[in-house]
């Protein structure tokens, strides 16, 4: 894999698992190890809370690790951090296995079964419970129609697929 197809795939995944805003830390990390959380905070002109949420938040996820040492001189520890780069690949195949897992079993409700909706498109709703509100649509009273969901069985297949051939 090209470091450029690497920073991709990190941003991405940060992106995903995160948010944004923790890119500029994970690339900051990249190539350095045991950076102080402090440094961090500073070089990035973030708030020292703010880093360190964004860095627990990438920890939940593996992405980062860290080690705490106590400070001699004031007592306190300060964590350091590195960046686990070698996760990366592994936990974007993780992202996309449970986005066609979601996508399949929203497609499996989608073909087994029957949608109600109003002509205003207030509520979408299965047969049973479109038959609690006796076919009206709770939002505006209007009578509720069975949806032709056709596209969305397609569109589903197709994203599927998408996901499944994608590298």
């Amino acid at each position: 894999m090209r470091e450029s197809e690497k920073e991709a795939l990190l941003k991405k995944v940060v992106t995903e698992l995160v948010s944004e805003e923790a890119i500029p830390i994970v690339m900051y990390l990249r190539g350095k190890t045991r950076i102080s959380e402090f440094i961090l905070a500073e070089e990035l002109e973030l708030e020292i809370h703010r880093t360190r949420f964004l860095l627990y938040k990438l920890l939940e996820h593996n992405v980062v690790s860290f080690i705490r040492k106590k400070d001699k001189l004031k007592g306190w520890y300060i964590c350091y951090w590195d960046l686990n780069e070698e996760m990366i690949p592994q936990l974007a195949h993780k992202i996309k296995k449970e986005k066609i897992d979601k996508l399949k079993e929203r497609l499996e409700r989608e073909e087994n079964n029957q949608f109600y909706l109003c002509r205003n498109a207030c509520a979408r709703m299965d047969f049973d419970r479109a038959m609690e509100f006796n076919f009206k649509c709770p939002e505006c009273g209007e009578i509720m129609n069975q949806q032709d969901n056709t596209r969305t069985i397609d569109f589903l297949k197709q994203r599927i697929r998408e996901l499944e051939t994608e590298k």
